[in-house]
């Protein structure tokens, strides 16, 4: 015959069990979260080392070739955007010669680009682009009176180049599920450098194509 006392000790010892287990699977979800974590900061880390490292190229490029012109008003906006895929093209091209079972991959076409490039204006009390300067309005005060501040358009201004560089980072590797068991992953982290050049220094320091020609000796 079975003891009162020892049912009730079995009993006791099966809810220690699941507790126990309860407790295990609690603890290794955690570990889980922690360790997915760890592992999407470790690549946001690589890929924001590598979107810097092309920010730095990218941006010696772009300032180097097709400068909005202060004589050429067509030219004062320019923009563009593009991926690095040509940088897989290379690594590819150049591992498959000293690698015979190299096969294509891609990691920099997941890196993604877009610059401006303006003409700004810079005054007493202004700063903007064409765009601005046009749909510049007479600033109130307090009171709704117009200020005293004077019309951009009317006035002395420097101008300045302006280069927008913006990195897109490629989309996080690792994310959480939602409710339905779908991945959601965060939003792509970007890089963005600006840089100002003077006009002047750039189209001044051109030669005139057709003076260099006279003065090309014969012979």
């Amino acid at each position: 015959m079975i003891s009162y006392h020892a049912v009730n000790r079995r009993g006791f010892a099966l809810i220690e069990v699941l507790v126990a287990v309860l407790f295990i699977g609690v603890f290794m979800l955690a570990l889980l979260q922690v360790r997915n974590q760890a592992l999407y900061q470790f690549l946001q880390s690589g890929d924001q080392h590598t979107g810097a490292w092309l920010a730095e190229m990218k941006m010696a490029e772009i300032v180097s070739e097709d400068l909005p012109d202060p004589a050429d008003e067509d030219t004062w906006f320019l923009e563009d955007s593009g991926d690095f895929a040509e940088f897989d093209e290379r690594n590819n091209e150049i591992n498959a010669e000293v690698n015979e079972d190299w096969g294509n991959r891609t990691h920099f076409a997941d890196f993604e680009w877009s610059y401006t490039k303006e003409l700004i204006f810079v005054g007493p009390d202004f700063i903007g682009n064409k765009e601005d300067l046009d749909n510049w309005e007479q600033p109130l005060d307090d009171n709704g009176d117009p200020t005293e501040e004077g019309d951009p358009r009317e006035q002395p201004a420097a101008r300045l180049i302006r280069v927008t560089l913006t990195i897109t980072l490629p989309p996080p590797k690792v994310g959480t599920r939602d409710e339905n068991g779908d991945l959601v992953t965060g939003e792509r982290k970007t890089i963005k450098v600006v840089t100002y050049v003077d006009p002047a220094v750039v189209f001044d320091a051109q030669p005139d194509e057709e003076a260099a020609t006279e003065a090309t000796p014969e012979g």
